[in-house]
């Protein structure tokens, strides 16, 4: 059965989202420009004020001036007078030759102890503050001589302008709503009238549908108004009929489908008990013929090794010996491989600076075959808590790989020291670059082909460093390579 799901919408989910859309638009639309008319309202304010302050502060100057010139002009007639009676003579000749007071503008005389001996006009002290006041010092009279303007009259001018802003967003507000509330309306009607028509259609076309599920009938054509939905019809129609035609072939199909089925899967069942049979038989194999070549490689060794008790070191016997042990790390690769899945490799605390010391000694006559010699740096009594076959297949793998890419009578480095909860195992050669690092630890990745080897020794060794939580750094360059190993001690 079909299921509604969750996130689809009805067509009045969609009409309403649109009007409301529409109207959160309009809002935002009318709040930007309100926005901007403030901004450009208060741009205005400013220029208005600025300019009235400059125009007050020219006016105040040209005042201080003409009373400048007046008490220049007292002081040159007043020889042999008094200060006090130049006072009073400048006094008069304030109030005759100076108009009145127009309530903005006025001067005043000040003596420079700060006793004020005349004033054109008097203001409210809440607006001194307020004024704009220019002053100059006559020095031969000991006055103060000022010119001031109030600044009353802006905070009239700004607060017609602020209401004549007011009104004008007030009225624009209005007209903002009206348009809204008549779109508002229009969709509306708009809404309902094609709604109506869309959920009769969409009705029929779901009846239909389902009509169509059980009897195969075509849909009425002549019922769809809308293009749209005419052409879904269309599309509908093709389809059922398609599926007509098919349906009896598909009810012969399914009546030889169980046939079918069964003959395939008693088929499958061969193939996959065959296919059994054949890894089993592989993996029999595999462990018989490395369980034969142990035998083999422990003969050969052994015998070389009572050889060299009796005789005289034989370098053609060397060289044997070199390759055994390269076969025998092989072997115990491939041993390592078979059994890792089916063995616990128990951990102990092993002495790793006796152990390393070991592996060295046994790959010692294998770098003699390859004009190599083995410099060892082993710190005495360094222990971890590590498997020892595990650890032998990082030691071998590391020694084998470095004799078998290093350059001919070049030194190969073993270091083992502590670094604080450390134990750090380090082989270093001197041989070519590493061209791919970080394909070195892949499974049967071999960087020289020439060389032989399966590329299994540094897969292993990855595997079982990330077992351990073993860090593996790798440092190569045209002069030396070399490999890191830290242990965590134990």
């Amino acid at each position: 059965m079909l299921q509604k799901r969750k996130d689809t919408k009805s067509i009045n989910q969609i009409n309403f989202m649109a009007i409301l859309f529409a109207g959160v638009f309009a809002f935002i639309s009318a709040c930007l420009v309100i926005v901007n008319e403030y901004m450009d309202f208060q741009k205005e304010i400013k220029i208005v004020e600025e300019s009235y302050i400059q125009t007050q502060q020219k006016s105040a100057e040209e005042q201080l001036l003409l009373l400048h010139n007046i008490t220049q002009y007292r002081f040159s007639q007043s020889e042999g007078l008094s200060k006090e009676q130049i006072y009073q003579k400048l006094k008069e000749d304030m109030k005759a030759l100076i108009s009145p007071s127009n309530g903005q503008n006025y001067l005043f005389l000040q003596h420079h102890s700060g006793k004020m001996l005349y004033r054109s006009a008097e203001l409210p002290v809440e607006d001194v503050g307020k004024d704009i006041v220019v002053t100059e010092h006559y020095a031969p009279l000991d006055l103060i001589l000022g010119s001031g303007v109030s600044t009353k009259n802006i905070e009239n001018v700004l607060a017609e302008k602020k209401k004549a802003y007011q009104d004008k967003i007030i009225n624009f507000v209005l007209k903002i709503y009206m348009l809204t509330l008549f779109l508002y309306l229009v969709s509306t009607v708009e809404y309902r009238y094609v709604s109506d028509i869309m959920k009769r259609e969409i009705r029929f076309i779901v009846y239909s549908f389902k009509k169509a599920s059980q009897s195969y009938e075509f849909i009425d054509m002549e019922k769809i108004k809308f293009q749209e939905f005419q052409e879904i019809v269309t599309h509908a129609n093709v389809m059922i009929e398609e599926i007509k035609a098919k349906n009896s072939a598909l009810v012969e199909l399914n009546s030889n489908l169980e046939g079918i089925v069964e003959q395939k899967t008693v088929e499958l069942k061969r193939s996959i008990d065959f296919t059994q049979e054949l890894l089993e038989k592989q993996d029999r194999f595999v462990k018989n013929a490395i369980h034969e070549i142990n035998t083999p490689l422990s003969i050969i060794l052994m015998n070389i090794d009572l050889y060299n008790l009796k005789f005289e070191t034989n370098p053609y016997l060397l060289k044997i010996e070199a390759a055994v042990k390269v076969l025998d790390n092989i072997y115990e690769d491939l041993a390592y491989v078979v059994k890792k899945d089916s063995v616990v490799y128990e951990k102990s605390m092993i002495n790793v600076s006796t152990f390393l010391k070991e592996r060295v000694d046994y790959f010692e006559d294998v770098a003699q075959g390859n004009k190599l010699h083995i410099s060892m740096d082993i710190m005495p009594e360094l222990f971890i808590l590590f498997n020892e076959i595990e650890l032998q297949r990082i030691c071998d793998n590391n020694l084998s790989n470095a004799i078998k890419y290093s350059y001919e009578k070049q030194p190969l480095h073993v270091r083992l020291y502590a670094r604080e909860n450390e134990v750090v195992f380090e082989v270093e050669n001197r041989g070519e670059k590493i061209k791919a690092p970080k394909q070195l630890f892949d499974r049967y990745y071999r960087e020289d082909e020439a060389r032989g080897g399966f590329g299994l020794g540094l897969n292993i060794v990855k595997e079982i460093c990330d077992a351990n939580d073993v860090m593996i750094e790798v440092d190569s360059n045209e002069s030396k390579t070399c490999f890191r190993y830290c242990f965590t001690k134990g």
